[in-house]
């Protein structure tokens, strides 16, 4: 069910939403929180059963450019922080939904609001909570952590979250259409350009590392060109395991959920770059960087640098990028020769991540790039250890 709420002023839950001349969604004059009873409300004009004046509120407390809230322990709203935030992300689930594909967040709703000035926008999508959901950054890094030393065998996962990567992308994929002529140029001056911005913000031993890898990476980003400009579409934009969740099964199941979530895109990009159609390989580039980072977390849980963390992640991607080839059945979107320059762009985005939003979190990329290109020594540079382990922090 969806809702229209309408007006400049707009009252909910006892208070006022305005949008300011920035464009930010605010609630009296500050952004909106858990508590509130803003998220309530807002669930109440999508499901007839929330209460908007008891239902209890919870916040997600993992860092958001938006703000989640879980209502009721059985709802999650996600509410803009700016104006259009949440349009990409509406649309994609809508269509998601539509087509059936299951293994993404359930949509509920979306409550849109009809305003004077900046015209009709989506001002939060209601989703479903998964009770002791956790997201890949915590479940992956255990089963990482298990294989490393031994106490399991490799989780079938990965194989599971390729499948379901497929039935994505082919459900998004239903209007795609070709790339303009000149996107493999483009696709290298934008990689190229995240490369040297890594390069420039990298400092330190992990800047020696990075400065002796450049030939590997820079052939990495240059093999863009060759490439096909191929077929686009709306993909996630933002695919990595901390954006799945595993939940326990229930009905009865007895195997473990795995949702995919958080359809926004890239945080890092502008409104305009996430709401570009994409190439499927960027997807799949950002999940298999990923299995690589957690690997780098486990070896930082465990207090030492285990090549036997990363010989997982090398399986573990292996089995990620076949079961997703087995499963599509439009073969004609994935380009695999995409694959080598766009990983070498995420990793340098994750360093330019890390050099200005993150400082603590540079230890994993630079593991990753480490693992994956070779060094040309022509820097003096020291291996690569993880930091000091803590329990509140990846």
């Amino acid at each position: 069910m969806n809702s229209m709420l309408s007006g400049e002023l707009l009252p909910i839950g006892g208070r006022t939403l305005a949008v300011d001349a920035d464009g930010l969604v605010r609630l009296d004059g500050r952004r909106v929180a858990a508590g509130d009873g803003v998220a309530r409300a807002l669930a109440a004009t999508v499901d007839a059963t929330v209460s908007p004046e008891t239902a209890a509120e919870r916040a997600i407390t993992v860092d958001q450019t938006n703000v989640s809230v879980i209502v009721d322990e059985r709802i999650i709203v996600k509410l803009v922080a700016n104006w259009g935030a949440a349009e990409r992300s509406a649309r994609l689930l809508e269509r998601l939904d539509l087509a059936g594909v299951g293994g993404v967040e359930r949509l509920r709703g979306t409550v849109r609001w009809r305003h004077p000035v900046h015209g009709t926008g989506v001002l939060a999508v209601v989703t479903d909570y998964l009770p002791g959901a956790e997201d890949g950054w915590t479940w992956a890094v255990d089963d990482a952590v298990a294989v490393t030393i031994g106490q399991r065998d490799d989780p079938e996962w990965p194989t599971t979250l390729g499948r379901r990567v497929a039935e994505i992308h082919e459900a998004l994929a239903a209007e795609a259409s070709p790339a303009p002529d000149g996107a493999p140029d483009a696709r290298v001056r934008r990689a190229a350009a995240t490369l040297a911005g890594a390069v420039d913000e990298t400092g330190g031993a992990a800047g020696d590392r990075l400065r002796n890898r450049l030939p590997s990476l820079e052939a990495a980003v240059a093999s863009l060109a060759a490439s096909a400009p191929g077929l686009v579409f709306p993909i996630h934009g933002d695919l990595h395991l901390g954006q799945v969740l595993r939940s326990p099964g229930e009905h009865g199941e007895t195997d473990d959920r795995y949702t995919v979530i958080d359809f926004d895109g890239d945080p890092q990009h502008d409104e305009t770059e996430r709401g570009r159609p994409d190439s499927a390989a960027r997807d799949l580039a950002h999940l298999l960087v990923s299995v690589d980072l957690v690997a780098a977390v486990a070896q930082k849980r465990l207090g030492r640098a285990d090549p036997a963390s990363f010989a997982w992640a090398d399986r573990a991607r292996a089995a990620l990028l076949a079961g997703y080839l087995d499963a599509l059945r439009r073969p004609e979107l994935f380009d695999a020769t995409l694959l080598a320059g766009f990983e070498a762009e995420q990793l340098a985005a994750e360093l330019r991540y890390a050099a200005r939003f993150l400082p603590r979190w540079q230890y994993a990329p630079d593991a990753a790039l480490t693992h994956r290109h070779p060094s040309t020594n022509d820097r003096q540079e020291l291996p690569w250890t993880p930091p000091p382990s803590d329990p509140t922090s990846n």
